[in-house]
């Protein structure tokens, strides 16, 4: 009985330690912001997870649903450390733009940006676009 008893201990808190770690994975304060229109929308773009650097205040995500500017829906996660980071972007902006906040003013650890879009061009109209842009800017 106290084998099993003991066991018992061993295998809850194994099982509890790795919940904390899991939990402390991830930056427990977190920004949603979602925007919508009624365009409609054919694709959707879900950017790589970016990450804010320790130290570093702000930061700017480059979108690509711009142009022309038929974005549907627009999300972005952003969570961080110490308290919700302030989110700022309008449907067919060029960037997203993110402000860390923390009181002692050291931005420790990483924060973590989220952001999907549904727009009504895929990626290679966009590089199409920005190609044309650039042939013209050069004649």
């Amino acid at each position: 009985m106290i084998l099993l008893s003991t066991w018992m201990l061993i295998v809850t808190t194994l099982f509890l330690g790795c919940q904390g770690e899991n939990a402390s994975a991830s930056p427990p304060h977190c920004t949603v912001i979602t925007k919508a229109t009624d365009y409609a929308y054919k694709y959707r773009f879900d950017y790589p997870m970016m990450y804010i650097p320790s130290g570093q205040q702000e930061a700017y995500q480059k979108m690509f649903c711009i142009y022309p500017p038929t974005v549907n829906k627009a999300s972005a996660t952003v969570c961080d450390w110490a308290a919700p980071p302030q989110v700022q972007f309008t449907l067919s902006d060029e960037y997203l733009h993110v402000v860390r906040q923390d009181p002692t003013g050291h931005f420790l650890g990483n924060a973590l940006i989220t952001t999907y879009q549904f727009c009504g061009h895929n990626i290679s109209h966009v590089q199409a676009v920005e190609d044309n842009e650039i042939g013209n800017s050069i004649n």
